[in-house]
């Protein structure tokens, strides 16, 4: 599940920087029919066509239907899609708030052919356990994964 299901922070263009970048880099990566786990207040589904979300807020469901956007209030561990029903899954800085990452990651291979994300280093100043991170996930754990340095405290990932 996600860090809490009654988080307020609307994540949006020009939210922060790092957020930008985060999206400007993952948007070319997108194709077909994609879903946004922690997909927030629908940003990104905003920007890339074809998009479902997904996210444990309700609030943050509401504000993204309020759109337009086609988007579900459900965790991360237990996604309610059919096997293969998206080409790309993006999951970025969703891994890390989830109690149990693996099952997370899997869920998300399972429903998508592609699934790409970021995440923080290990030991980095982003990856410290505590508040909203519940787990860090060490790359090398991430079997049959392309992992990229995104920046000095991040990765990006595709599987």
């Amino acid at each position: 599940m996600l860090c809490e299901n009654n988080y307020s922070t609307i994540i949006e263009r020009g939210h922060h920087p790092i957020n930008d970048r985060i999206i400007d880099f993952l948007k070319p990566k997108i194709q077909g029919r994609w879903l946004d786990i922690g997909c927030n207040a629908g940003w990104l589904l905003s920007e890339v066509p074809f998009g479902t979300g997904i996210d444990a807020s309700i609030k943050m469901v509401e504000l993204a239907k309020l759109k337009g956007l086609r988007v579900f209030h459900g965790s991360a561990d237990a996604l309610p899609f059919n096997d293969g029903e998206f080409d790309t899954v993006v999951m970025s800085c969703v891994l890390e708030q989830c109690k149990d990452w693996k099952k997370a990651f899997k869920e998300a291979k399972r429903v998508g052919y592609v699934v790409i994300g970021i995440n923080p280093y290990p030991g980095s100043r982003w990856g410290v356990i505590g508040g909203c991170v519940k787990s860090i996930i060490p790359p090398d754990e991430m079997e049959d994964t392309y992992i990229e340095r995104f920046d000095e405290e991040r990765y990006y990932f595709e599987s």
